[in-house]
């Protein structure tokens, strides 16, 4: 994959089948690392996206109501049929466990993860579904915000970025390392999570300048 078609995903159901081709061609010949975290492993393919039964079950275990454009990736892919492969580093013994979320495999896992963000950022049970846009992780600590806006923010508990415009660029993103690119002057201010990264990517800024 290109800059150039990186830059034209979109939440269409041809931007998750086109991701899907070219990073199964890319994953044929890819070489582990020696570091930490789980990586895609050589071969990997993507497991057969779900039906639309299996699509309203997710949703129902999870307690989310999914967007088009996550309800088309997950149309289209679901998973990989090999796990993670974590080389810790070189000073370990390897590790095995997931990369991109599936269904129904994950489902605790996501819901987990969904419940830890949402305590850390101090959102009650009242406002999880109203005032605040309910959040969706699809890998690691990558989650799509499900607004109108639809981005992708990396989010560990309450330490909060920017890392996608869309979720197609997001997983793109993950598979071929284009680097997290938003552009802060068109994020809406007023989103809850939008303004909580925010805050934090001023405090970072402060924090850089202060250093220099």
């Amino acid at each position: 994959m290109t800059r150039f078609q990186y830059r034209k995903l979109d939440n269409s159901l041809a931007s998750f089948e086109f991701i899907k081709r070219e990073s199964e061609k890319y994953w044929e010949s890819i070489e582990l690392e020696l570091c930490w975290g789980y990586q895609i492993q050589q071969g990997s393919r993507w497991k057969q996206g779900l039906v639309e039964q299996q699509l309203a079950d997710f949703q129902q275990q999870v307690g989310v109501q999914f967007s088009e454009s996550l309800k088309n990736y997950y149309r289209t892919m679901n998973g990989l049929d090999k796990p993670g492969l974590d080389t810790c580093g070189g000073e370990g013994e390897v590790e095995f466990g997931p990369t991109f979320y599936s269904y129904p495999d994950d489902v605790a896992r996501i819901k987990d993860y969904i419940a830890w963000v949402i305590e850390d950022n101090h959102v009650a049970k009242e406002a999880a579904h109203s005032l605040v846009p309910a959040v969706f992780p699809y890998y690691g600590h990558a989650f799509l915000i499900l607004d109108k806006e639809e981005r992708v923010l990396s989010m560990r508990g309450s330490d909060i970025i920017f890392w996608a415009e869309n979720l197609s660029k997001g997983i793109a993103n993950v598979i071929f390392s284009f680097g997290s690119r938003v552009d802060l002057e068109k994020v809406n201010e007023n989103s809850f999570w939008n303004k909580k990264a925010l805050v934090l990517e001023e405090i970072r800024k402060r924090s850089f300048l202060n250093q220099g």
